[in-house]
């Protein structure tokens, strides 16, 4: 399944997922524990919950995409009405712990995830079916863990550009792969700070999407898939969401599927004869 060409529905080239990481002020609190005195940095990443999501929403509700926002509960807690706003136009919130953090232990990770679990209950009447690791930070125990909780997908791995089924003890299980990688990380390219640790190799968002563009033209050939890691703090300023706006055009002319990673992972499982219900998101 790693090297397969998919008949992607309406006999679109390419699924195309236009995933947002919200961080929020957790990235910079994670980055440097100076940061909880470094105002200005936390202003950074307030600047993601209102200006920018907000932003971001009005661009997709234009090109007619939904997709997915990966939101720590924390953020939840903090923007409600933020993250409200991204339910109700239809977009999926995947998890992303509650403060950008995952534990090595399964007690403790079984029981984070349902404190998330309970405010995302509470806060939309629904709760996340996927996983993108905080930190890219993975364990042992978590597919099993995401299957006993009845995750349909993880979008954490990066050794494929195509979609695959996970497998425990040797068995194919309901569970999908959607990988992403650090070329379709954002931060990768725009992330600036003179705090530890250090990152000052700024590039414009024409550029970003230059690299973008020419994976996708790659990838659609293959039949393959992306999905993108992007941070709203940084991909929602008007100077990156403008290149990213043709790109997107760009993708939608050349025969982009867009969809959530629910939705894909969902085609993906009836496309292997595997059981699945409908989309909760």
């Amino acid at each position: 399944m790693n090297g397969r060409k998919y008949n992607w529905p309406d006999g679109k080239r390419i699924a195309v997922m236009v995933a947002f990481d919200v961080d929020g002020e957790l990235l910079w609190l994670q980055r440097n524990k100076e940061n909880e005195r470094h105002l200005t940095n936390l202003s950074r990443g307030r600047y993601s919950t209102l200006q920018a999501v907000p932003r971001i929403l009005r661009m997709l509700e234009e090109l007619d995409i939904k997709t997915t926002f990966f939101t720590p509960a924390w953020i939840a807690e903090q923007y409600p009405e933020v993250v409200k706003a991204i339910a109700d136009a239809g977009h999926e919130i995947g998890y992303h712990g509650w403060m950008h953090e995952a534990y090595d232990n399964y007690e403790k990770e079984v029981a984070l995830m349902d404190k998330v679990d309970k405010i995302f209950s509470n806060l939309l009447g629904k709760i996340p079916v996927g996983n993108r690791g905080p930190l890219g930070n993975v364990y042992d125990f978590d597919v099993r863990l995401w299957a006993e909780r009845g995750y349909v997908y993880s979008s954490n791995w990066r050794d494929s550009d195509g979609p695959f089924i996970h497998e425990l003890d040797g068995k194919k299980i309901p569970l999908v792969e959607l990988p992403k990688d650090s070329i379709f990380d954002d931060t990768c390219y725009d992330l600036y700070t003179e705090c530890e640790p250090v990152r000052i190799n700024l590039r414009g968002g024409r550029e970003i999407c230059e690299v973008w563009k020419d994976e996708f033209d790659s990838l659609a050939e293959q039949g393959r898939m992306m999905n993108l890691v992007m941070h709203p703090q940084f991909m929602g300023r008007p100077h990156n969401l403008r290149p990213f706006r043709e790109l997107l055009q760009y993708m939608k002319e050349q025969g982009a599927w867009f969809a959530t990673n629910e939705e894909v992972a969902r085609f993906c499982l009836k496309e292997e004869g595997i059981a699945t219900g409908p989309c909760v998101w």
